[in-house]
């Protein structure tokens, strides 16, 4: 099963620091050239970068992503934003907001997106323009945060046990896939933050149980 259980530096919320998509895998510097390369192997993904944002090792804090490109808030100095561009071969587009810790304000995939309704619609257009998907606003289990409370791949999105009925009814229209429910590091509802995954495979944080396990590869379509 392509799925690995991985911390970084002892902390198991590995998505805070990691962000991949089907095209490309973005790992802070702190993980070594050769975990980066068998998790990016995992991801059953060939091309991978080891790099910083905002001066930040928290990658997925800071940026949101799909196949066709990334966010990034515009804190993030020109040249980090230039050296990913070169090395991924996407659109990278730093966007003006206050909103700056974009990876946990935007839940996208390649179908579609959902944004925290806070963010300025000048914002969200830019990140269609660049990611090529239309947002809708939304919120998970009454928290406007979206991107922290789901992971979104192009088969499944596992999200925040307390997600309404409505809620997930936006979801599923929004990014075109089914939605399920389920937690990581042994009952954290916020799943963004133990949980690393595309269509191909998965990183979960040490923390995460079998039957946690069970339901990320079953939600997302993992075999």
């Amino acid at each position: 099963m392509p799925v690995a259980f991985l911390n970084l530096a002892g902390d198991p919320s590995i998505g805070v620091f990691i962000l991949t998509t089907d095209r490309f895998l973005i790992a802070p510097r702190l993980l070594s050239e050769r975990k980066t390369a068998r998790l990016a192997e995992t991801l059953g993904l060939s091309r991978w970068v080891r790099a910083r944002l905002c001066g930040s090792k928290l990658l997925g804090v800071f940026a949101s992503a799909n196949s066709r490109g990334m966010v990034v808030p515009d804190l993030c100095p020109p040249e980090e934003v230039d050296e990913l561009r070169d090395s991924l071969g996407v659109k990278v587009q730093a966007i003006s907001t206050k909103w700056t810790a974009l990876g946990n304000s935007v839940l996208v995939n390649d179908l579609g997106g959902v944004v925290d309704r806070r963010i300025p619609a000048e914002a969200v257009q830019s990140m269609e323009q660049t990611l090529g998907v239309c947002f809708s606003p939304g919120m998970i289990a009454g928290l406007p945060n979206v991107g922290s409370l789901a992971v979104a791949t192009n088969k499944g999105v596992l999200v925040h046990p307390k997600v309404t009925e409505e809620e997930k009814g936006l979801l599923e229209e929004a990014l075109r896939v089914p939605v399920g429910v389920g937690t990581v590091n042994g009952g954290a509802r916020y799943v963004k933050p133990g949980l690393v995954a595309n269509s191909y495979g998965a990183a979960v944080g040490t923390g995460t149980t079998g039957p946690e396990l069970a339901t990320v590869t079953s939600t997302l379509g993992i075999r």
